[in-house]
């Protein structure tokens, strides 16, 4: 079973967090197949977005949603509606493009809210509310 979890212990992390440059505290998820590490989020609050700064999905795009809308949830329930993609690798700014976090070679995405009623929405048409 997948679980997302935050990861306290960001030891085995230090490499990537060391590379990245950012005035804030940095988060990190991870997803977890049983005990094995699927992929991780790294991520920030700034005060008026969520910033996501790196993001290993394993190949999986459908693992990348997954930790992206994790992050972006929790971003909402701390009151913020923005997202910015700090992200270093053109190959996963492409994928929030496939993803639809981001539009025209943007990195920020403006209205988090209206991403998650759009997967709601999304739900509903094929009947699996």
């Amino acid at each position: 079973m997948l679980k997302i979890l935050e990861q306290t212990n960001h030891e085995p992390y230090r490499a990537v967090l060391n590379a990245i440059q950012s005035e804030y505290p940095l988060y990190l998820t991870e997803a977890m197949d049983g005990e094995q590490v699927t992929g991780y989020i790294v991520y920030a609050y700034e005060p008026d977005a969520v910033a996501v700064h790196a993001v290993d999905d394993g190949g999986d795009l459908m693992l990348c949603d997954g930790l992206v809308r994790s992050v972006l949830f929790k971003g909402l329930l701390r009151g913020l509606n923005r997202g910015v993609f700090r992200l270093t690798d053109a190959a996963m700014m492409e994928k929030m493009a496939k993803l639809r976090f981001v539009k025209n070679d943007e990195n920020t995405l403006e209205n988090i809210a209206e991403i998650m009623d759009n997967c709601k929405s999304c739900r509903e048409s094929h009947g699996n509310t």
